[in-house]
């Protein structure tokens, strides 16, 4: 049995699959042609990598039901890979990209959290960033599979979704992309994720100067400080992330991730720690004034708008696909 198999199957066995009805259409036999509300499946043969893709007609930020469908997404890749399949569908990478032109992701569900803390809701809110930080120790780990993960981020990718990007094992961006963590700017902090990555990644003075800035800085000026590791032109962060996964076949893919290993093993990250920084961020959010509020919901325009204009491009290239702006939201 392949090394691939072995992992996938010891970690299935620690897994009840009736908790995720969905996958039923998400089998071994289906792949890569599964199909999802808000990601897109792309996989390359030549390479074995996986694509996540947050479609274009997606919201920007990310809903709960789009944590569900990762979720789906992870136990229906762990199925292939303990399967015979795996063979002829071999996984070596795993790539997070995303379709929206402009915005790689702006984030968590602000006007979520806002309803939240108006409504003092603070249990749902700490369940939402649990559900979220069990996603990112999985994806930390390589979903537990010898594999190597990295994101090619385009265009905006801010607060979350730049706690999704640096979870991964390598970080591409485009030269001009906007990269920062503004939850400063409403007297929160990014609570998924993003102090013990950013530590891990640039060191404690770096990662406090970042999150406690609350600045957006340029793919340049990340990959100057070692946040970002390879560097894309504009609009190339895909096609410089599929070349870099090709260059130096099977000997690069072994030092890469030899190299993912030993950093998890050298600066490990505790779901436990993930999960006590979680309930810090919550007692953050019981403390937010009305001012902080007011400036949330600027925010939450911001990214609606975004959402909105490219649910509508999309919609328009694509006449005969079914609108899916309130789904699972």
């Amino acid at each position: 049995m392949s090394r691939l198999r072995e992992c996938a199957n010891g970690r299935l066995r620690a897994v009840k699959m009736d908790v995720f009805p969905n996958i039923a259409d998400k089998s071994p036999e289906n792949f890569p042609s599964w199909k999802f509300a808000y990601l897109e499946i792309d996989y390359d043969p030549e390479i074995g990598a996986v694509w996540m893709l947050y479609k274009a007609s997606a919201p920007h930020h990310f809903p709960l039901r789009m944590f569900e469908e990762i979720v789906e997404l992870r136990e229906a890749l762990l199925r292939l890979c303990a399967s015979s399949l795996s063979e002829r569908w071999p996984v070596r990478y795993f790539a997070i990209g995303s379709r929206r032109a402009g915005v790689f992701s702006l984030g968590g569900d602000l006007a979520a959290f806002a309803a939240a803390a108006r409504d003092g809701e603070h249990e749902m809110l700490r369940a939402h960033a649990t559900i979220c930080v069990d996603i990112m120790h999985s994806l930390d780990g390589g979903f537990g599979l010898p594999i190597v993960t990295l994101s090619a981020v385009n265009g905006q990718c801010l607060g979350g979704g730049l706690e999704g990007a640096l979870v991964t094992d390598f970080l591409i961006a485009e030269r001009d992309a906007k990269l920062g963590l503004p939850e400063i700017a409403f007297n929160t902090f990014p609570g998924m994720g993003a102090v013990s990555l950013l530590t891990r990644r640039a060191g404690p003075a770096l990662a406090q100067k970042i999150i406690s800035g609350g600045s957006i800085y340029s793919g340049q000026e990340m990959f100057d400080l070692g946040v970002v590791d390879v560097l894309a032109p504009n609009y190339e962060a895909q096609e410089t992330a599929s070349a870099w996964m090709r260059a130096g076949g099977e000997e690069r893919w072994l030092r890469r991730r030899a190299l993912a290993e030993a950093r998890r093993k050298c600066f490990p990250m505790p779901r436990e720690e993930l999960r006590e920084v979680v309930d810090l961020w919550v007692d953050c959010v019981k403390a937010l004034t009305d001012q902080d509020l007011r400036h949330m919901d600027r925010l939450i325009a911001a990214q609606h708008r975004l959402s909105l204009g490219a649910q509508r491009r999309a919609n328009k290239d694509s006449p005969g696909e079914p609108a899916i702006q309130n789904a699972g939201s």
